[in-house]
């Protein structure tokens, strides 16, 4: 399976550092590296939803994420979070694929917003046609590497 995300905002990704002064090609080599873990992020939770691996979705997450999707009960903490995944991916079989669209990063906090399309559909069932998400991501930085901190989706309508 060839995992598709592209960059459209190349120049969405912000750095600051306080304290120094940075220069343009550190700066750059900085956000490059920023972009480059977010997409390995999101591609990560990609992999993890096509493959069904709830390892992979507890390895994207903050200890304390909180996830809020449509049609899903809001679920807080990783270990709730991995349980809502472990359920659903039990039933449901996912071909999905992500767009980043916009990715804002300071230095431990930001958000990245993606479109997602593919289909969902109870196991052992034939897709019957695809589906849109609109989705934000809060991550934030822990230990050196960005992390899920808030996860909301909803459909394109």
């Amino acid at each position: 399976m060839i995992m598709a995300l592209s960059l459209a905002v190349a120049g969405g990704c912000a750095s600051t550092q306080r304290g120094s002064v940075m220069t343009n090609a550190t700066r750059t080599q900085e956000e490059q590296t920023m972009n480059k873990d977010i997409r390995t992020l999101l591609q990560t939770y990609q992999r993890s939803l096509n493959e069904g691996n709830v390892d992979l979705v507890r390895s994207v997450y903050a200890d304390d994420a909180v996830f809020i999707g449509q049609p899903f009960p809001t679920a807080t903490g990783k270990d709730a979070i991995v349980a809502l995944y472990a359920d659903f991916l039990s039933k449901l079989d996912f071909n999905v694929e992500f767009e980043i669209l916009e990715v804002e990063l300071g230095d431990n906090l930001g958000f990245v917003r993606t479109q997602s399309v593919g289909t969902i559909v109870p196991k052992g069932q034939a897709p019957g046609g695809t589906e849109r998400n609109r989705e934000v991501f809060v991550v934030k930085k822990i230990d050196g590497a960005w992390k899920f901190y808030r996860y909301i989706f909803n459909p394109e309508v």
